[in-house]
């Protein structure tokens, strides 16, 4: 055998030796002039796209909120191990023979504007309504059962009416980045009656956008070369003054969240009409803002006014100030959802919880009434009732047909007061205090279990 393969071995030597010159002698010769122009043409496009991309890049960091910072983390994210196998399986309470063992928040988020993509943060401060700065806008479109014009009578006109929207009819709302600034005294550009600083901050909205023409090539290279794409940002005023309301045109109009009608801020006029293409929308698309002085109040499973010494209130959340989501909860219906092609990894960011914990074993928050996290205890006031909306991919905008709401519906249908088929999934809380605090790696301590049921709208 060994005699046979060093016989093919040498034929195959003669053979390169043969064809290899035969090659050689075919390829013309390059001249150093025509090669050095054949490297410019490769080079000089990139670097180009690359300069302008960083213009650009410039001209948005010359354009920050002034007097302003902006909240988020300065690592990528506390969820870049929540895969971790470690993280699957439950750990006892904390005692003093198990310090090490401390349940713990593991990642805390706000999200702005409604639906958008939020902000990880690794402190803030818990008001009333929840997160301060969470849920405080959301996106509503204006429907009618039919078209209107000048001539059509006012009752007529009235049937239209604005209602909000949510990745659950436009998935691509996940990819509109959210970036919030707040006034900071220690910022350089600080001044009291800076319009930033009055407006008690801004919120930028990225969202993806090439412009047409050798520009929108020239700005998707550049990113490309940054492993990004380009974007169209605009930004909105936090919580602008009355002076700074009646400057920019803004209005207060009736819009619908679920079964409530609330009267809000309309920030439409900042709204791109680039975004609403983006988005697939094809009505008039609007950007209001909670008003702070009819905030939503909360009852069904909530506390009484009576008990905690204030009325609960929410601004734009779908029911309840505040959200917590246990990790190997998460990870146990990754477990139990089928294998199938384009299944996705189950991120605990899909479900849009502020606070993600660990250490409790899955499912172990369904018997959880009154807890405490750090300093400050908080009603756990029932289980969250899931929709489809974490088919969506959060970094994609992509939505998956059936997973893993299929699964969730398969196993945790668990709570009477939900109806059949409803898959439960995460704990409706509301803070006890009106003013407290969180801080990544607080300790979680459970004060009282009991059981739930469900109170609908």
């Amino acid at each position: 055998m060994s005699a046979l393969i060093e016989q093919y071995r040498e034929l195959l030597e003669d053979y390169y030796e043969t064809y290899s010159e035969q090659l050689l002698d075919q390829i013309p010769v390059i001249s150093t002039q025509t090669y050095v122009l054949t490297v410019l043409a490769i080079c000089i496009p990139p670097i180009i796209a690359l300069i302008f991309y960083e213009r650009e890049q410039a001209r948005l960091r010359a354009e920050e909120p002034k007097g302003c910072r902006k909240l988020g983390l300065k690592i990528e994210s506390n969820l870049l191990n929540e895969f971790d196998r470690k993280f699957s399986e439950g750990r006892p309470p904390s005692t003093e023979e198990t310090s090490a063992e401390w349940w713990r928040l593991k990642s805390l988020w706000i999200y702005p504007v409604k639906s958008c993509r939020g902000v990880e943060l690794n402190r803030g401060s818990v008001i009333a309504t929840g997160m301060e700065y969470d849920r405080q806008f959301t996106f509503a479109q204006l429907k009618s059962p039919f078209p209107v014009n000048a001539a059509t009578p006012e009752k007529e006109k009235a049937a239209h009416k604005w209602e909000f929207i949510t990745q659950r009819q436009f998935p691509l709302l996940a990819k509109l980045r959210t970036e919030m600034w707040v006034p900071d005294q220690s910022v350089d550009t600080y001044t009291p009656h800076a319009e930033d600083v009055e407006s008690g901050g801004v919120i930028i909205l990225s969202f993806p956008y090439q412009e047409a023409g050798w520009r929108g090539i020239m700005a998707k290279w550049g990113a490309s070369i940054k492993g990004t794409y380009p974007e169209k940002q605009f930004r909105i005023p936090f919580d602008p003054s009355p002076v700074q309301i009646e400057k920019a045109g803004y209005s207060y109009e009736k819009m619908t969240i679920w079964k409530e009608t609330v009267t809000a801020l309309n920030l439409e006029i900042e709204i791109p009409d680039e975004l609403r293409y983006y988005l697939g929308i094809s009505n008039k698309l609007g950007l209001f803002r909670i008003d702070n002085s009819k905030l939503r109040e909360v009852h069904r499973n909530a506390p009484k006014k009576e008990e905690l010494g204030y009325q609960p209130v929410t601004g734009f959340q779908d029911a309840y100030p505040l959200h917590l989501i246990n990790l190997a909860s998460v990870r146990d219906v990754e477990r139990q959802m089928p294998k199938v092609k384009g299944a996705p990894r189950l991120s605990a960011a899909r479900f849009r919880a502020n606070l993600i914990i660990t250490g409790p074993d899955a499912y172990h928050e369904d018997t959880w009434r009154r807890i405490k996290i750090g300093y400050y205890e908080y009603d756990v006031s029932c289980r969250t009732a899931r929709c489809k909306m974490p088919n969506v991919d959060q970094v994609t905008g992509e939505r998956h047909p059936s997973e893993p709401d299929q699964t969730l519906r398969s196993f945790r249908a668990v709570d009477a007061g939900t109806g059949p088929n409803v898959g439960c999934l995460g704990m409706q809380m509301v803070p006890i205090a009106k003013e407290s605090s969180l801080r990544v790696g607080d300790e979680i301590t459970v004060l009282e279990v009991g059981d739930h049921e469900y109170i609908k709208q």
